[in-house]
């Protein structure tokens, strides 16, 4: 068997992952879509203990946990099943978003004996209805295991909303699966000499019950304290899965009943994605203003106390012809844009608002969390179609044709060459030079009618800058010291590029900085 890489999951066909025999007198229909519970003597077996939510999968055929384990090393998402009873079945077509990452641990030693069959139900229920005909030949069977480690997956319980493909008879996703070697075997076995070996199925050891039983996978004598980016090689076995029930969409709507966000704030649900920058990530629900925070919202803080006066002026690093024409376009001070966004503002202004209003900044991967639309992973916040005037505030004809005109000082100076030709993100007028009323582009909102997570203004958010990579992830401001720059997210009416209006737009900038394309919208904690 070739070394696990940590990766995420690949996808098709279905294998049956039991022993063949199925559950005994397992009621399937009741269990199709939770753990199993108890049930009294006589009804079932697969619920005596409460450990089905993390069952031993040593009795699965060899082949089955081959599969599973090449799944898990090799593919992009998480493994959904078809658990009920005591039968788990792999649906290779049906798939959760998230992969899993191997976590090494000092190796553990787990010795199990069993001699009641009730024993086989609680740790291993889905190769039980075979062992337990081995038991009563044997009268006791042993088992020694040693882990080494753990295939992690994704926190939470999925949604049904969030699989992809063919996922109409799966009830659990596999979050984690334990790893090392184990040896399973009777009391008999267990005094065979090399003579009359278990493999020696013709070599005078009589009945089953004079071989004994054998089962194994690994070597456990190989089980050291390896910390490499895989399990020790001889001991990578799959001994044990983790399920998370998939939550149905009646469960999800009475637990969205429960979470009240404030007024004009979206929830947004949590989940696991692979973000721009960071990696594999795994964001909680939140609350998400659906607009940015308007001029009139900051000036009500303002009059209040807690927040300062916005600025009448922009600070950035630039020409003072630049800066001259930023301040002109600060909205501070202006009546006719109340409705506009808050613009030229600090970090630490938008952050005291935010705090303010019951709220915080939100991180930069919940902000393109949402954006993406969550597991959709949308290109732009209104989908895939290319931006346009009726999508986004950005820079078009209008703003390539003002930038011109009001900036004079910009050009090259020249008296003989022709005046500099401004870029633009497309070639026809979205109707505003400037910044625009929040919520004006209504084609451009995004899942849960969240506007402008796209052009009008960038949107500060509470992430700083990268202050160190490990390996290939990248972690966003954990840890190092702090640069004084923060990350901000979305694009602005003056983005002229495509990739500035895309949802994983990403720009650092000064926590003092103080810039007309710059604002900020608030997150909540549910």
């Amino acid at each position: 068997m070739t070394a696990p890489r940590p990766a995420a999951i690949a996808f098709g066909f279905a294998v049956l992952l039991s022993s063949g025999t199925g559950c005994r007198n397992a009621n399937l229909a009741s269990a199709m879509a939770q753990t199993p519970t108890y049930e009294p003597e006589g009804q079932t077996r697969c619920g005596v203990a409460r450990s089905h939510a993390r069952p031993l999968i040593i009795e699965w055929p060899a082949h089955d946990r081959s599969e599973l384990e090449t799944l898990v090393a090799e593919g992009e998402r998480m493994v959904a099943v078809r658990y009920a009873g005591c039968e788990m079945e792999l649906l290779r077509g049906c798939t959760a978003a998230g992969s899993y990452r191997y976590q090494g641990v000092q190796p553990k030693r787990e010795d199990y004996v069993f001699k009641r069959a009730d024993d086989l139900y609680a740790k291993i229920p889905l190769g039980a209805a075979n062992l337990e005909a081995e038991l009563e030949r044997h009268g006791a069977l042993t088992l020694g295991m040693t882990v080494v480690g753990r295939w992690q997956g994704g926190h939470g319980r999925p949604a049904r909303v969030d699989l992809r493909g063919d996922c109409e008879r799966a009830t659990h996703v596999i979050s984690g699966l334990s790893v090392g070697a184990f040896r399973l075997s009777s009391e008999a076995g267990a005094e065979i000499r090399g003579e009359v070996g278990w493999m020696n199925a013709g070599g005078g050891a009589g009945s089953s019950a004079a071989r004994g039983l054998v089962r194994s996978d690994g070597d456990l004598g190989a089980c050291g304290d390896d910390r490499g980016d895989g399990p020790p090689n001889r001991c990578r076995a799959l001994l044990r899965v983790e399920v998370e029930a998939i939550r149905e969409p009646a469960e999800v709507a009475a637990a969205r009943a429960r979470q009240v966000c404030p007024r004009d704030a979206a929830l947004v649900e949590g989940g696991r994605f692979r973000a721009s920058v960071g990696g594999q990530v795994e964001v909680a629900d939140f609350c998400l203003d659906r607009e940015e925070v308007r001029v009139a919202d900051y000036a009500a803080c303002a009059a209040k106390g807690p927040c300062s006066e916005a600025a009448t002026s922009a600070r950035f690093k630039t020409s003072a012809a630049e800066l001259e024409w930023a301040s002109a376009q600060c909205n501070g001070d202006r009546s006719g844009k109340r409705r506009h966004p808050i613009n030229c503002i600090s970090w630490n202004q938008a952050a005291a608002y935010c705090q303010w209003a019951g709220g915080r900044l939100p991180t930069e991967v919940e902000w393109e969390w949402a954006a993406r639309g969550g597991e959709q992973e949308r290109t732009y916040a209104w989908g895939e179609q290319e931006p346009g005037p009726r999508l986004v505030n950005a820079c078009g004809e209008e703003c390539a044709r003002a930038r011109a005109r009001l900036q004079p000082e910009l050009k090259h100076g020249l008296k003989d060459m022709p005046p500099p030709t401004w870029l633009k993100l497309h070639n026809k007028s979205d109707g505003v030079v400037g910044t625009a009323r929040v919520g004006s582009f209504s084609g451009g909102r995004g899942r849960g009618q969240v506007a402008d997570l796209a052009g009008n203004v960038w949107e500060w958010t509470a992430s700083a800058e990268i202050s160190y990579q490990t390996g290939e992830e990248q972690h966003i401001g954990w840890g190092g010291p702090d640069t004084g720059r923060r990350a901000t997210r979305g694009g602005g009416f003056l983005s002229t590029d495509d990739a500035d209006v895309r949802t994983t737009a990403r720009r650092l900038r000064d926590l003092k900085d103080r810039r007309p394309d710059l604002g900020f919208r608030c997150a909540y904690d549910p």
